[in-house]
């Protein structure tokens, strides 16, 4: 017979798989820093580097931060469970509600914003600085579509469980 997890341990569950993700994002960020100083240096692609090293730079300078932070918001969203089983889960169902949402409508914003890049970018020339900008935020954009898939993926999961 298999043990069926408590609320609390799908709920820690959830959570840290959030808190992951932005660990996540912080890596993309420091991997992004780490390529721009190297298209910087060995290359002469310095519109493509300049835009790895500024958007790397905000992720970690956004990322990290809400990462470390992220064990007490936790922390508390385990105490008002604790306080107000019922409506813990009520408010948790609705917001999880409105973060699927807003998941698909960023998603569609990333892809659009993709599409219409690709479409300038095939009036520029591939010397061009905008090529280069345009090059480091499609990538980007592809990164945070694969996030925000496995954020979707864990709270469509967090829903059913609260669902139940």
């Amino acid at each position: 017979m298999e043990n069926k997890p408590t609320a609390m341990e799908w709920i820690s569950d959830f959570l840290n798989s959030e808190k992951t993700l932005y660990l996540f994002a912080g890596i993309i960020g420091v991997v992004s820093v780490l390529v721009g100083l190297l298209f910087l240096g060995f290359s002469n692609h310095k519109s493509f580097a300049v835009t790895l090293l500024v958007i790397g730079g905000l992720e970690m300078a956004v990322m990290f931060p809400t990462y470390l932070k992220y064990q007490q918001k936790i922390e508390d969203k385990i105490s008002v469970y604790k306080s107000d089983e019922k409506g813990f889960m009520e408010i948790e169902r609705l917001k999880t509600e409105q973060a699927l949402k807003s998941f698909f409508w960023l998603k569609l914003v990333y892809g659009i914003l993709i599409v219409a890049l690709i479409l300038i970018m095939t009036r520029l020339s591939s010397n061009s600085m905008l090529f280069g900008i345009f090059t480091a935020l499609i990538i980007h954009f592809a990164f945070a579509i694969t996030i925000d898939n496995f954020g979707e993926r864990y709270t469509k999961k967090y829903l059913m469980e609260l669902q139940k």
